[in-house]
């Protein structure tokens, strides 16, 4: 039982930011692969306010915590999010908001301390496995609509330019 935990706790990072990378992976193609770095950025960099709340950096402090940080909240995704949205652009703030809420769905997912999903509103609790693989579908979902849009942009534009639009540009070649 202890190593099995010890395995847990150990790969968790690495179980992070494989979740985010799946799930701004549908960006990579109209984005490019800097959308992966924001992702696992962000998937990693929350569990920062561990060692905050456990006032310690030592991993039986950090993981015996009685619930997760509030700060593992879909307020703190929103707020990210939109930050990042600010700062890079809207497709990068979705992947940061995408690799968030996938870090508390995961967290939320197992048998560890309950995670504020919800916080301020609910408070925190376990979703289970279930919960969370249907959630982080939803997500996966979502960076597709979201790629599929960018692609459908791109041809809306082109298709403006081939029909006219180019030419008013450049009269002298018409």
């Amino acid at each position: 039982m202890k190593r099995a935990r010890a395995l847990q706790i150990y790969t968790d990072p690495l179980q992070h930011a494989l979740i985010a990378a799946a799930v701004a992976a549908p960006l990579v193609p109209r984005a490019g692969r800097r959308v992966l770095i924001t992702a696992i950025a962000a998937a990693l960099v929350i569990d920062i306010d561990h060692a905050v709340a456990a006032r310690s950096v030592r991993i039986d402090a950090t993981t015996s915590l009685l619930t997760r940080p509030r700060t593992h909240s879909l307020v703190t995704a929103l707020g990210v999010g939109a930050g990042v949205t600010t700062a890079a652009g809207p497709v990068h703030g979705w992947a940061a908001f995408g690799a968030l809420a996938s870090h508390l769905l995961h967290d939320a997912g197992d048998r560890a301390a309950p995670t504020p999903m919800l916080w301020p509103l609910a408070p925190a609790r376990q979703l289970g496995r279930r919960r969370q693989l249907v959630g982080t579908a939803v997500l996966l979902l979502g960076s597709i609509a979201i790629s599929r849009a960018m692609a459908a942009g791109g041809r809306a534009h082109s298709a403006a330019a081939a029909d006219g639009g180019g030419a008013a540009a450049h009269p002298q070649t018409a």
